[in-house]
């Protein structure tokens, strides 16, 4: 009786083990900002760009020259250089991460089931993009940014945010 039990079991189980998703593992070539990696994987390179966010880099870099936006940004790194050196600090080079791609942009798991991109946001370093739509994610994004504004780091600490407001939605 046993046995018949447990060809059943198998039977059942076994089309969901044959299906199940290998997590894509990626070895680290460098790292050029906060947002943009790149990786290889064989002999395929890519860049990897932070999912669902905007960095304060992408926000400088997309903002008018000698805008107050930038002058902000570039007063907080001043401040702050280690900030601006984030992702190098904690991501290793030659290590193997697990990423998944979504919409030309790739979720890195550098903390275990912790992404990047929700590192980023929680150090105030991001923000997540306005028209967000990913139900997977979007909960825990808004919650590392959240945490951000309350403890009032990175953009937070004099919310940098309200005056690069106009690239968000560029």
């Amino acid at each position: 009786m046993h046995k018949i039990v447990y060809i059943f079991i198998l039977y059942l189980l076994l089309p969901f083990f044959l299906y199940a998703k290998e997590p894509v593992l990626a070895i680290l070539d460098s790292v050029d900002s906060n947002g943009l990696q790149m990786f290889h994987i064989r002999d395929y390179s890519f860049v990897c760009r932070a999912y669902g966010v905007l960095t304060l880099q992408k926000l400088y870099n997309n903002s008018k020259l000698d805008s107050k936006c930038q002058k902000e940004i570039y007063n907080l790194y001043k401040k702050n250089p280690n900030l601006k050196y984030y992702a190098q600090k904690v991501l290793k080079t030659q290590q193997t991460y697990h990423v998944e791609f979504k919409n030309r942009e790739c979720v890195l798991y550098a903390f275990g089931e912790k992404t990047l991109s929700e590192s980023l946001l929680e150090n105030g370093l991001a923000v997540y993009k306005p028209i967000f739509k990913d139900d997977e994610f979007k909960y825990l994004f808004y919650n590392a940014q959240l945490k951000a504004k309350m403890g009032k780091h990175g953009m937070w600490e004099k919310n940098i945010i309200y005056k690069c407001i106009e690239e968000l939605y560029k």
